[in-house]
């Protein structure tokens, strides 16, 4: 069987594999890419693009404000070019709306709760400045949480804009390219056999979604998660009202308007995954419901066409966030998944994070609420979160 060595060997070629891949060839390694699919197939190039810091866990937020200023200057790490085929567009602010009283309630909680953890970035904001930033929303609006610095971006080409980079840096990237067994060699390091051959690397990483799951039991290691199938639908283009992303707090809703007058709208709702068979279906009923709660709160909007669904596939921990950090059981083993629908913005820094963590032998600070040894320990009041 034909051999390769490397540093790095990251299974999984979506958004996180691709920018972790990118910093470490940065660094001088040599990394090797193994994609089963293509590059950003499921949940890194299918989902909103949202650039999102509103509503986050507070865990999360280191990362996401230096992922913030990563995507403000995405050339630096992409190229000119492609940053601007990535469409990123911050500082349209996303918006949470409350339309009920309960929710209105929820909102102001949350915003005393993050000023007191010196959060100041989501706002309060009150009915006469939301219907000025949103024509067309429905009166019952109460108001909501603004986050004014969000935005989005078009995640198919964030997710080829990073495959390429690291391909541009020296990453080995093999696509349509299946693990068939993966083994601790005895002195150290990893054997990886695929279809493209048998690959030894110092490093292994585990960056494979919704699959992450299943390849941490092959090794032995039991880190739960739930495969979704999250799924999306594009209107037909309607004249251009509205620059911010509008999302729902209990209502199934997340839409924005994109360049060419489109809406792209999703909240949450599940399709039918497929894991073993790599694919995953819409299921029209339930999308009913996230066109319910968008013409609700636009109702102008009711006769707007929907010309196509899609959806893609990810995992999702107990705790809502993912699991970032090394393995309990196996030295030169890292567990990069479970985002939980969430990890389009925060892929650069975390693709930063874990490179710098891997070449300095020392745990990111930012990496540290992550780890997945915490689905083994009990969970601490300061980690309770809102």
């Amino acid at each position: 069987m034909h051999r390769n060595g490397c540093d790095a060997l990251i299974v999984g070629g979506g958004l996180q594999g691709c920018s972790i891949a990118l910093f470490l060839a940065r660094a001088g390694w040599q990394v090797t890419l193994v994609e089963k699919n293509l590059a950003g197939r499921h949940a890194s190039g299918v989902n909103a693009g949202g650039l999102r810091s509103l509503m986050r866990d507070v865990r999360e937020y280191p990362l996401s404000l230096r992922a913030m200023e990563m995507w403000a200057n995405l050339a630096d790490f992409v190229g000119q070019d492609a940053a601007e085929a990535c469409e990123v567009r911050l500082g349209t602010s996303q918006i949470a709306l409350a339309m009920d009283a309960a929710e209105l309630q929820w909102c102001g909680a949350r915003a005393r709760t993050m000023r007191g953890r010196g959060i100041e970035s989501e706002e309060l904001i009150a009915p006469d400045e939301l219907h000025r930033l949103l024509p067309g929303l429905a009166g019952s609006a109460h108001g909501g949480l603004i986050s004014r610095r969000d935005g989005h971006a078009n995640p198919a080409n964030s997710a080829r804009a990073f495959r390429k980079a690291a391909e541009g840096a020296g990453v080995r990237i093999l696509e349509r390219c299946t693990v068939r067994d993966l083994s601790a060699k005895p002195l150290g390091g990893w054997r990886v056999d695929t279809d493209a051959g048998r690959i030894e690397a110092e490093w292994l990483l585990n960056c494979a979604g919704a699959w992450g799951s299943d390849i941490a039991a092959r090794l032995g290691e039991t880190l739960p998660i739930t495969v979704l199938a999250l799924s999306m639908m594009v209107t037909a283009r309607v004249k251009p009202f509205i620059a911010p992303v509008v999302i729902g707090i209990d209502q199934p809703l997340s839409f924005k308007q994109s360049a060419v007058g489109s809406l792209v709208i999703g909240g949450g709702i599940l399709g039918k995954p497929c894991l073993s068979e790599d694919t995953s279906f819409t299921v029209m009923d339930r999308m009913a419901s996230s066109a319910a709660a968008t013409v609700a709160a636009f109702p102008g909007l009711a006769g707007v066409p929907v010309v196509r669904t899609w959806t893609g596939l990810e995992g999702a921990t107990d705790d809502g966030i993912p699991f970032i950090g090394p393995s309990r059981l196996h030295p030169g083993l890292w567990h990069v998944f479970g985002f939980c629908g969430h990890g389009f913005q925060l892929a650069p820094a975390v693709g930063e994070a874990v490179a710098r963590s891997l070449v300095s032998g020392s745990l990111e600070a930012t990496l540290a609420p992550f780890a997945v040894d915490r689905v083994h320990r009990p969970q601490r009041k300061d980690e309770a979160v809102p």
